[in-house]
């Protein structure tokens, strides 16, 4: 698409969000159920996800269909405590990778052009469902990722640690369910958490980031689609001093760890995107010094259906250098 259309079909999704969705709820930090909770990043390296644990879903359109239990259990959101990973098999595998959806997404076939596009470069393909999305919403929430990211601090807090773990026991299933390589696909707040596993992993994990969230702690002010948060968050009892303590301590961008390699990282941005501005991309290029970023003529939501992106992470994969 061109620079007009790529800026329309952000503007479009954002606005229907928004009037649909994101106005219709309020949220606080003020009493919140995760107040006293913490989910804990230094675990990670001590999990074990035992392969009795892992349940194969009879579906009825044909999709393969997993559930696994997630590392932090909860007594709030039942629904939240087993992942959901749908598997997309190549005919002639050669690597795994797991894909990573965006926040607020709830419709598969936003990735299945991508999905397809790399079975034919013999990968084959694993969907982890973000906490609170897909079958993970709650009855009580209005929509998918509703509880992901709000006002809701400390839920929110919960959520994005949550899916670091998640992660980790989905490569987990990936190693039980064959032995091909593992690899990382994190799109938008997916690549914000892919950027954050890869982190806590050492930089030993090929991760690809594919427009990812880049500056966590300012999400809520910076883009007009959450301005809803931000403003549920500035109208709350919390201190802004402590509101952006607990957003700094989960942005992977302001805790890089000091062995932060940039060799197994590369990303995709777009240059249109209407919902992370370029200057972030610019910023989390120079921050984390990664040579390999490419530039995109797209938007945010449309880079999921250029055709060259499937390429781009074939060559990154099998350390194709670009001439």
């Amino acid at each position: 698409m061109n620079e007009a259309s790529s800026k329309f079909v952000d503007r479009l999704s954002m606005e229907k969000l928004i009037n649909e969705k994101l106005t219709k709820v309020r949220h606080s930090p003020d009493d919140s159920f995760f107040i006293n909770e913490d989910v804990p990043f230094n675990i990670m390296d001590e999990l074990i996800l035992e392969s009795s644990q892992i349940k194969k879903i009879d579906t009825s359109n044909g999709v393969n269909q997993f559930q696994i239990p997630s590392f932090y259990k909860q007594q709030y959101y039942l629904e939240n405590n087993n992942i959901h990973i749908y598997y997309f098999p190549s005919d002639s595998p050669e690597c795994n990778i797991l894909l990573i959806h965006g926040l607020f997404d709830d419709n598969i076939v936003n990735y299945l052009f991508l999905i397809k596009q790399l079975n034919q470069l013999n990968f084959n393909i694993y969907f982890m469902v973000l906490p609170y999305h897909f079958d993970r919403k709650p009855n009580e929430s209005i929509f998918g990722g509703e509880y992901f990211f709000s006002a809701d601090l400390f839920r929110t807090r919960n959520a994005f640690r949550q899916t670091v773990l998640d992660i980790e026991a989905s490569m987990q299933f990936i190693g039980y369910h064959n032995s091909l390589p593992r690899r990382l696909l994190g799109f938008s707040m997916g690549g914000c958490a892919a950027f954050q596993y890869y982190l806590l992993k050492r930089s030993e994990i090929k991760t690809f980031l594919l427009n990812p969230v880049t500056e966590l702690k300012r999400l809520a002010w910076d883009t007009h689609l959450l301005h809803t948060v931000g403003r549920d968050l500035d109208e709350s009892k919390l201190k802004k001093d402590k509101i952006l303590k607990i957003l700094t301590e989960m942005d992977p961008c302001e805790n890089i760890s000091k062995d932060f390699k940039v060799d197994n990282l590369a990303m995709v941005y777009s240059i249109f995107d209407q919902i992370i501005e370029r200057d972030k991309y610019y910023s989390f290029i120079a921050k984390t010094g990664i040579k390999n970023a490419i530039e995109y003529s797209a938007g945010h939501l449309n880079v999921l259906r250029v055709p060259r992106l499937s390429r781009d992470i074939y060559k990154f994969i099998n350390d194709i250098r670009n001439d």
